[in-house]
Protein backbone atom coordinates (compact mmCIF):
# COMPACT_ATOMS: atom_id res chain seq x y z
CA UNK A 1 0.00 0.00 0.00
CA UNK A 2 1.35 3.69 -0.85
CA UNK A 3 2.35 6.11 1.45
CA UNK A 4 1.68 9.08 -0.09
CA UNK A 5 3.82 12.09 0.20
CA UNK A 6 4.68 15.10 2.66
CA UNK A 7 4.04 18.09 2.11
CA UNK A 8 5.51 21.96 3.13
CA UNK A 9 4.26 25.19 2.40
CA UNK A 10 3.96 26.56 5.64
CA UNK A 11 6.41 27.41 8.44
CA UNK A 12 4.50 24.92 10.81
CA UNK A 13 5.28 22.30 8.25
CA UNK A 14 8.99 22.85 8.52
CA UNK A 15 9.49 20.37 11.58
CA UNK A 16 5.88 18.48 10.64
CA UNK A 17 5.12 17.85 6.74
CA UNK A 18 1.51 17.99 5.73
CA UNK A 19 1.05 14.23 5.17
CA UNK A 20 -1.11 13.90 1.29
CA UNK A 21 -2.24 10.29 1.37
CA UNK A 22 -5.72 11.36 -0.60
CA UNK A 23 -7.01 12.78 -3.74
CA UNK A 24 -9.03 15.07 -0.83
CA UNK A 25 -5.78 16.11 0.90
CA UNK A 26 -4.07 17.38 -2.40
CA UNK A 27 -7.09 19.46 -3.17
CA UNK A 28 -7.54 20.86 0.55
CA UNK A 29 -3.15 21.59 -0.16
CA UNK A 30 -3.57 23.24 -3.31
CA UNK A 31 -7.22 25.45 -2.49
CA UNK A 32 -4.87 26.55 0.98
CA UNK A 33 -2.56 27.94 -1.59
CA UNK A 34 -4.89 29.00 -3.79
CA UNK A 35 -6.68 31.68 -1.16
CA UNK A 36 -3.41 33.43 -0.70
CA UNK A 37 -1.47 31.14 1.86
CA UNK A 38 0.55 33.92 3.67
CA UNK A 39 3.83 31.74 3.08
CA UNK A 40 3.46 31.84 -0.40
CA UNK A 41 1.88 29.95 -3.33
CA UNK A 42 3.95 27.11 -3.64
CA UNK A 43 4.59 23.73 -2.05
CA UNK A 44 7.55 21.29 -2.10
CA UNK A 45 6.12 17.43 -2.29
CA UNK A 46 8.42 14.47 -1.78
CA UNK A 47 6.84 10.79 -1.81
CA UNK A 48 7.00 8.35 0.97
CA UNK A 49 7.28 5.72 -1.38
CA UNK A 50 10.71 6.37 -2.83
CA UNK A 51 14.23 5.35 -1.03
CA UNK A 52 16.37 8.14 -0.20
CA UNK A 53 19.77 9.13 -0.64
CA UNK A 54 22.50 6.86 1.84
CA UNK A 55 22.30 10.89 3.64
CA UNK A 56 18.99 9.93 4.33
CA UNK A 57 17.29 12.87 2.46
CA UNK A 58 14.96 12.63 -0.38
CA UNK A 59 16.30 11.75 -3.44
CA UNK A 60 13.39 13.72 -5.44
CA UNK A 61 11.41 16.78 -4.84
CA UNK A 62 8.25 17.68 -6.83
CA UNK A 63 6.86 21.74 -6.93
CA UNK A 64 3.80 22.72 -6.84
CA UNK A 65 2.92 26.42 -7.51
CA UNK A 66 -0.42 28.06 -7.96
CA UNK A 67 -1.01 31.64 -9.22
CA UNK A 68 -3.14 33.49 -7.11
CA UNK A 69 -5.91 34.19 -9.41
CA UNK A 70 -6.49 30.32 -9.49
CA UNK A 71 -6.26 29.42 -13.17
CA UNK A 72 -2.22 28.63 -13.67
CA UNK A 73 0.02 27.22 -11.79
CA UNK A 74 3.63 25.10 -12.60
CA UNK A 75 4.81 22.11 -11.51
CA UNK A 76 9.04 20.89 -11.47
CA UNK A 77 9.76 17.70 -11.02
CA UNK A 78 13.39 16.88 -10.16
CA UNK A 79 15.73 14.15 -9.84
CA UNK A 80 19.60 12.95 -10.00
CA UNK A 81 18.80 13.01 -13.93
CA UNK A 82 17.20 16.47 -14.39
CA UNK A 83 14.74 19.13 -13.06
CA UNK A 84 11.66 19.04 -15.45
CA UNK A 85 8.97 21.46 -16.66
CA UNK A 86 6.00 21.17 -18.71
CA UNK A 87 6.69 20.89 -22.15
CA UNK A 88 5.32 24.46 -23.83
CA UNK A 89 5.97 28.00 -24.84
CA UNK A 90 6.01 30.09 -22.12
CA UNK A 91 3.19 33.13 -21.98
CA UNK A 92 5.65 35.27 -19.67
CA UNK A 93 9.60 34.91 -19.95
CA UNK A 94 10.03 34.42 -16.08
CA UNK A 95 7.60 33.76 -13.49
CA UNK A 96 8.05 33.93 -9.53
CA UNK A 97 6.42 31.30 -6.90
CA UNK A 98 6.97 31.88 -3.25
CA UNK A 99 7.64 28.69 -1.23
CA UNK A 100 8.22 29.47 2.57
CA UNK A 101 8.82 33.41 1.59
CA UNK A 102 11.93 31.97 -0.21
CA UNK A 103 11.15 33.10 -4.45
CA UNK A 104 11.80 30.16 -6.83
CA UNK A 105 11.78 31.38 -10.44
CA UNK A 106 10.94 29.51 -13.19
CA UNK A 107 12.73 31.27 -16.86
CA UNK A 108 10.96 29.97 -19.87
CA UNK A 109 8.91 27.31 -17.91
CA UNK A 110 5.06 27.52 -19.16
CA UNK A 111 2.68 27.38 -16.59
CA UNK A 112 -0.57 24.84 -17.13
CA UNK A 113 -4.38 25.03 -16.38
CA UNK A 114 -4.84 24.42 -12.59
CA UNK A 115 -7.01 21.34 -13.09
CA UNK A 116 -3.64 19.85 -14.57
CA UNK A 117 -1.47 21.04 -11.95
CA UNK A 118 -4.09 19.05 -9.52
CA UNK A 119 -3.90 16.27 -11.69
CA UNK A 120 -0.32 15.98 -11.73
CA UNK A 121 0.28 16.48 -8.03
CA UNK A 122 -2.12 13.45 -7.72
CA UNK A 123 -0.59 11.50 -10.26
CA UNK A 124 2.54 12.15 -8.35
CA UNK A 125 1.30 11.40 -4.60
CA UNK A 126 -0.05 8.28 -5.50
CA UNK A 127 2.36 6.43 -8.41
CA UNK A 128 4.76 6.25 -5.16
CA UNK A 129 6.64 9.47 -6.46
CA UNK A 130 7.31 9.11 -9.87
CA UNK A 131 7.29 11.62 -12.34
CA UNK A 132 3.47 12.37 -13.55
CA UNK A 133 2.38 11.49 -17.51
CA UNK A 134 -0.64 13.43 -17.88
CA UNK A 135 1.87 16.26 -18.69
CA UNK A 136 4.65 15.95 -21.11
CA UNK A 137 7.66 17.26 -19.81
CA UNK A 138 10.86 19.57 -20.80
CA UNK A 139 14.12 19.61 -18.82
CA UNK A 140 13.76 23.17 -17.06
CA UNK A 141 15.71 25.95 -19.16
CA UNK A 142 18.11 27.99 -17.16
Amino acid sequence: MLKGAEAVFAKEHSGSPLLLASREAVDRMIDALMGGHPHGEMAKLTSLDRETLPSGEPDHEFLVGVDPDGKVGIVCFADAEASFVPKGVAVREEVTYMLLTYPRDFLESPEIPIDLVRRATKEFVHSGGLRPTCIEWQEEPY
